[in-house]
């Protein structure tokens, strides 16, 4: 026994495979005859919010208002990005002593990036611009500062969440914790695990005469975990097809008004009713080149669709 250990080639991967494939009483090979149709379960991979809160700020902006929108009835904002630094002091995460599970959240100096639409009496768009503001402003950001309430747009505050599995962390030296926004950037419209953040705008008021609006905002944080989860399938989703008029008859006007292209192999169903995981294994007496082996296939998979 020692002696066929010592000859084997210690460089070769180690091949691993689940007791269920080893004890398939099917001989089908998924890799090489995919499954077609639709499953009864599926394994989904989806963010989970663990623990979520949410606070009102409020606080009047000076704007400039560009020349095409002097005459502007309306408007409306959208928050794009939410910055943690810039001023200081900065916002931080902290484990709470003792209670592992938990974390203290100080949110201060929030610079909030908007995009502002200016609107006339039809709704038709005169211009589009974008401006900040610092909402939670330290006695550090001057400018912001004027705008300071205790009860609408205080300095900081602070937020208890529970993190059972931890929080993110930016790539500094050294690495600390860090609150992903979720925004309507390319760069920061994604869910991250950890700690999230998303803030909904509401205007109260829109004052042109002063140059000033006053936006009212929602900021929701948001402890967030990817959890694997098996759900029942319903059937695919129809997509609805938009369609020309056809001016010639050819085949591939034929097709841009046909229907949509759909993907007919399924995935997987790993868990049960049917454990098609199982289905992942080589069968060794098949031979891909024999026409016996491929009117036995051919006749498995018609059986499998019926």
């Amino acid at each position: 026994m020692s002696n066929i250990k010592a000859n084997r080639c210690k460089c070769c991967p180690k091949r691993y495979v689940s007791n269920g494939a080893n004890k398939c009483p099917t001989c089908q090979d998924v890799c090489a005859n995919p499954i077609c149709g639709d499953p009864d379960c599926l394994t989904l991979l989806a963010p989970v919010v663990y623990d979520e809160l949410g606070i009102n700020l409020c606080r009047t902006i000076p704007i400039t208002i560009p020349s095409e929108a002097t005459n502007a009835s309306s408007v409306s904002v959208q928050v794009l990005d939410v910055s943690f630094a810039g001023n200081t002091p900065t916002s931080s995460v902290e484990p709470i002593n003792g209670r592992p599970n938990c974390y203290l959240i100080t949110l201060t100096n929030l610079t909030v990036t908007f995009l502002i639409r200016y609107f006339d009496c039809a709704n038709r768009i005169l211009n589009t611009s974008t401006f900040q503001a610092v909402y939670l402003p330290s006695s550090n950001a001057q400018s912001d500062y004027a705008y300071y309430d205790e009860d609408t747009n205080p300095s900081s505050i602070e937020v208890e969440i529970f993190a059972p599995y931890g929080v993110a962390y930016a790539s500094t030296t050294p690495p600390t914790p860090a609150v992903n926004y979720v925004g309507f950037k390319t760069d920061n419209n994604t869910v991250a695990q950890g700690l999230n953040m998303i803030a909904i705008p509401k205007i109260l008021n829109f004052d042109p005469a002063a140059n000033e609006i006053t936006v009212g905002l929602s900021v929701l944080l948001k402890c967030i975990y990817f959890s694997q989860y098996l759900i029942p399938h319903n059937g695919k989703a129809v997509v609805p097809k938009a369609c020309p008029q056809p001016d010639d008859d050819t085949i591939c006007m034929d097709f841009v008004c046909g229907d949509l292209l759909e993907l007919s192999i399924k995935p997987l169903e790993l868990g049960p009713p049917k454990c098609e995981g199982k289905l992942k294994s080589p069968c060794i007496t098949q031979d891909p080149c024999s026409t016996q082996t491929s009117a036995q296939t051919l006749a498995s998979d018609t059986d499998q669709e019926n």
